[in-house]
């Protein structure tokens, strides 16, 4: 039986893990240094959500951009965009419950899927000041949170973060129950090396990218990496999904320095 053969980066395949877990009908937000989860939306429009609805930091909704461009605030994501928003009508959104998803990314994420984008060190100490903001409002309430970087690094995916700039598993568990019962925590991490889901509390690698072993994960993973059962190689994105993609990265943004992967379908 012949199998055909593709080749991608992986910051494509992350964009296509993505993807393949956001729904029709939802309603979505990217932040500022986003490149892969818009390009996620994007091609889950595309191929399987249609009224999927994604809103960039600047408000911009549901772009149709000729390219990627290497920030999500950039206003040439005006060309085609269904409508702006304030920025403060997208946080009364989140708290009303209209808002499915978001992305986040850091220095630092944990095993707990905490996420710190804020500072490196203590407060007494010497402190590496970080690009993020907090973002606990997105975290603790929203049905759904994926989690991505897009290195994969001990310094990144650590034991413990150093500051919580957004909630994991282990913090905000009482307003997740109480007040925000339909708050679903982290749902997904991917990255350059592989794909993870939450189960418990703790991060468990699902998937790894092709030629990629568990033990070359672990050894830039500074927890142990937890398994639940056989792990495989992520699915390659089929051409379908790479042309799709593509066709919105018309300038390569995701491949621009990235090694090839081969695979077989």
């Amino acid at each position: 039986m012949m199998t055909e053969a593709v080749t991608f980066t992986a910051w494509e395949l992350m964009a296509v893990e993505l993807a393949r877990d956001l729904r029709d009908g939802e309603v979505g937000r990217v932040g500022a240094a986003c490149q892969v989860p818009l390009a996620a939306c994007l091609l889950a429009q595309r191929l399987h959500a249609p009224s999927l609805t994604v809103i960039l930091p600047n408000g911009y909704v549901n772009p149709k951009p000729l390219a990627l461009y290497s920030s999500t605030l950039d206003h040439r994501y005006a060309e085609g965009s269904e409508a702006m928003l304030d920025f403060f009508d997208i946080f009364i959104e989140a708290e009303q419950g209209s808002i499915d998803f978001f992305f986040y990314s850091g220095l630092q994420i944990d095993k707990h899927g905490n996420v710190n984008s804020t500072r490196i060190g203590s407060s007494s100490g010497h402190l590496t000041r970080g690009p993020g903001l907090p973002q606990v409002s997105f975290a603790s309430t929203l049905p759904k949170v994926y989690l991505f970087s897009m290195k994969h690094e001990r310094r990144c995916f650590v034991d413990r973060v150093d500051y919580v700039s957004a909630p994991g598993f282990d913090h905000f568990t009482k307003s997740r129950t109480r007040r925000y019962p339909a708050a679903g925590g982290p749902r997904l991490c991917v990255t350059p090396l592989a794909t993870f889901t939450f189960h418990d509390g703790l991060m468990t690698l699902r998937s790894t990218t092709p030629g990629v072993t568990v033990a070359a994960i672990q050894e830039r993973t500074a927890f142990p990496v937890t398994r639940r059962e056989p792990v495989s190689d992520a699915q390659p994105p089929s051409t379908a999904e790479l042309d799709a993609l593509r066709s919105i990265d018309t300038t390569g943004l995701l491949r621009e320095g990235q090694p090839l992967i081969s695979a077989r379908l």
